[in-house]
């Protein structure tokens, strides 16, 4: 006897080559796992804007954290699912996939910036930068450094 995979639910409103890798629901409706993104009730994340993704087992919540915007802040999604061992492991695969290079650049002592470099489904790179505690980004020296670490980084992929 084979054992076969059930294939995702059919979902509207892909883009020309996207496909559903896995599907997940709860009580806050049906999660699809595409090739692109993740997508949600209300919203769609692509893969290059999603920073951690995270399963709490205890509260059968999916927890998925996008990388900072323009202002530093970061949107979380909670979404309670029931039985998504497959839909969790999509999910986690897709983000390690999209990360191409994350590199921790000591700036001042040991503090420093994380500079991560991900791909779009489009092939191109979107570059984020997390600054360590304690580093003053007003201070022209310090911004100076952390600029220069960022370039670094992405010298080694561009």
């Amino acid at each position: 006897m084979k054992l076969r995979r059930q294939r995702p639910a059919p979902i509207d409103g892909l883009e020309p080559g996207e496909r559903v890798l896995a599907t997940g629901g709860g009580p806050d409706g049906e999660v699809a796992a595409t090739t692109h993104r993740l997508l949600l009730r209300d919203t769609s994340v692509e893969w290059a804007r999603v920073e951690t993704a995270a399963w709490d087992g205890d509260a059968e919540l999916l927890v998925v954290t996008e990388v900072p915007d323009g202002r530093g802040q970061r949107r979380r999604h909670r979404v309670a699912l029931e039985s998504p061992r497959r839909l969790v492991d999509v999910v986690r695969e897709q983000v390690t996939q999209s990360v191409v290079i994350s590199r921790h650049v000591p700036v001042d002592g040991r503090r420093g910036v994380r500079v991560t470099g991900r791909r779009t489904p489009a092939d191109l790179i979107t570059w984020t930068a997390a600054v360590d505690s304690g580093l003053d980004l007003r201070d022209p020296a310090t911004k100076a450094r952390v600029d220069a670490a960022v370039a670094l980084v992405r010298n080694e992929v561009e």
